[in-house]
């Protein structure tokens, strides 16, 4: 959870629990259910933000991807929203009922195989490329925001984690070099180039789906 915001309203997770959370619009504004991340964003992040995103994650003790889904949604719905949410445990924090369990004799042949890690040729170390898994509401109301300033889902999001990380007196165009390596990067947000699979030993198959970094 944001615990670096909910530290300045709430002394421990007993007050916190306890505070008295109503409902401030008609209906659930669609995010009472969040919990399954069916979409996904690609991004291209300059180096400087990587390193910050990794160091306040770690400092933390939170995975990268569940930090930036909370942030986006604290960033669209509001600090009250996402309290509430953790409070009576909807929208990212719903928990669905369990699967019915599987029958004894119903495994079927399993079969394994080498992990695979995705390379964009090219791509230099001055940006890190990478998919965000996240629920598709969420997408939906970030590429709204998006086409109404008439930018890119990818660059919008980007400017939102410059300013979240970095601050707002570094402006995100400060990253935007002209070089082949950025034209690259935009060239596979975009989808007009592909990245190719090769075998590796460090992948995370994490159930908590974490951000794919794509390699260079």
């Amino acid at each position: 959870m944001l615990k670096w915001f909910f530290r300045l309203i709430a002394k421990d997770s007993d007050a916190l629990n306890s505070c008295k959370l109503t409902s401030l619009y008609e209906g659930d504004r669609g995010i009472a259910n969040l919990d399954k991340n069916d979409a996904i964003i690609r991004l291209w992040l300059p180096e400087p933000l990587r390193m910050a995103m990794n160091q306040v994650c770690k400092e933390l003790g939170s995975m990268e991807s569940t930090y930036l889904r909370e942030f986006l949604v604290f960033y669209l719905y509001g600090i009250h929203d996402l309290m509430k949410m953790d409070a009576f445990k909807t929208g990212l924090y719903y928990i669905p009922p369990p699967p019915p369990p599987k029958l004894e004799n119903s495994r079927g042949i399993r079969f394994s195989k080498q992990s695979m890690a995705e390379v964009i040729p090219g791509l230099g170390k001055n940006i890190v490329a990478c998919k965000l898994k996240l629920p598709s509401k969420v997408k939906v109301d970030l590429l709204q925001l998006a086409n109404q300033r008439n930018i890119p889902l990818g660059r919008l999001v980007r400017e939102i984690l410059v300013q979240h990380f970095l601050g707002h007196t570094i402006w995100p165009a400060r990253f935007d070099y002209i070089m082949e390596e950025q034209q690259i990067a935009d060239k596979w947000v975009e989808g007009r180039i592909k990245s190719i699979s090769i075998p590796s030993d460090n992948v995370d198959n994490s159930t908590d789906t974490p951000i794919e970094w794509i390699m260079w």
